[in-house]
């Protein structure tokens, strides 16, 4: 029998739903919206709505707890039912409220952005669809006006502002209260996970084969008063263990309108090196941390993971890209945290230009 800790409800509909055979809870980078997968075999609690009244269907608003702590807000995407002589079941599927920015395309007539920063363009792009954006902490170079920005029709809103997100060396992610937060490096450190304490299993690959270690952006953007066509960046990528001979990459970036935004662009594809350097999944009993916070809220965090097992140097440093909330009859209640490269999502690199003395 679960604990009330343990508990999933979905209200939908002035209706409470409360017992499910399996949960499933999800804020995964680079995914920018949050996600839910329950199924159910049999009916509520007392006071919940019953199998037979599970009438939940897409387009439904709906809020997700677990735990009584509010992990999703959004709507129903998703019902499969089936049945036969012997047995029943529903599938329901619930996504946040920043899906809108995903099955959106920019208007009909593009919008054209002149002189405004990236909180100014993504928040008038998102905000027609009611979702809100920020930019967490002070990146450096995050507050660079772009001179010329123009949408593209069929351009997904989340695919508009990503491109430039690209250019400030930001990642966007769900921030769980119905908008999206793009930030850069690690935001904050989450308990360390300790093999023979609070490490139920995990698993964690290191390579750097597919990684370059040089790397050089040129930019292709032409507009009056910016530094012009054939400007370039470099920058080096970050990795646990460097591969032999370390390789290159150089690439285009047309978009870049001045030195500034082109290093920045230049460290993405870095951290996107880094990023790919490794993956990692570590489970863990239950739904929280000792402070009694969702684990999911600690996705761009550092945690230092104490394993011989499972590092050469019996401890490493990595970075909290996505955590997914588990329960099943065969297991309980658990979390898959997946981690990356401690630098996969930026650090904090000083950009050259970004602040010019005046």
């Amino acid at each position: 029998m679960a604990t009330p800790q343990e508990i999933c409800t979905v209200t939908a509909n002035g209706q409470k739903y409360d017992i499910w055979e399996t949960v499933e809870v999800s804020r995964v980078y680079p995914v920018v919206m949050d996600h839910a997968m329950l199924t159910v075999s049999e009916i509520s609690t007392a006071g919940g709505a019953g199998f037979s009244n599970l009438k939940l269907a897409p387009g439904d608003e709906a809020e997700i707890t677990l735990g009584g702590v509010v992990a999703i807000t959004g709507s129903v995407y998703l019902r499969q039912a089936a049945y036969d002589s012997t047995t029943h079941a529903v599938q329901i599927g619930i996504a946040s409220q920043v899906e809108a920015i995903v099955r959106t395309t920019v208007d009909g007539v593009p919008g054209q952005y002149l002189n405004q920063n990236l909180q100014q363009i993504a928040s008038a792009c998102f905000g027609k669809v009611g979702v809100k954006f920020s930019i967490r902490g002070a990146p450096e170079g995050a507050d660079l006006v772009f001179p010329r920005i123009s949408e593209t029709i069929g351009q997904s809103r989340f695919a508009f502002v990503e491109q430039l997100c690209r250019l400030r060396n930001l990642h966007m992610i769900d921030d769980g209260k119905g908008g999206v937060a793009a930030f850069r490096g690690p935001q904050g450190d989450a308990a360390p996970l300790q093999e023979g304490v609070n490490i139920l299993k995990a698993r964690v690959m290191l390579k750097v084969s597919e990684s370059s270690v040089n790397i050089k952006g040129v930019s292709q953007f032409y507009h009056q008063g910016s530094q012009g066509a054939g400007t370039t960046a470099k920058g080096t990528t970050p990795l646990p263990f460097q591969p032999h001979p370390p390789g290159n990459l150089d690439f285009i970036a047309p978009n870049a309108a001045d030195k500034p935004s082109l290093q920045m662009n230049v460290n993405h594809v870095v951290d996107a090196n880094a990023y790919s350097s490794v993956d990692g999944l570590v489970t863990v009993q239950g739904w929280f941390v000792a402070s009694g916070d969702l684990w999911m809220n600690y996705v761009g965090s550092s945690v230092t993971v104490n394993s011989p097992m499972l590092v050469p140097s019996g401890s490493m440093k990595f970075m909290i890209r996505g955590v997914i909330h588990r329960q099943s009859s065969a297991e309980g209640s658990t979390t898959d945290i997946l981690i990356t490269n401690q630098n996969g999502l930026g650090n904090s690199e000083r950009v050259e230009g970004a602040n010019p003395t005046p």
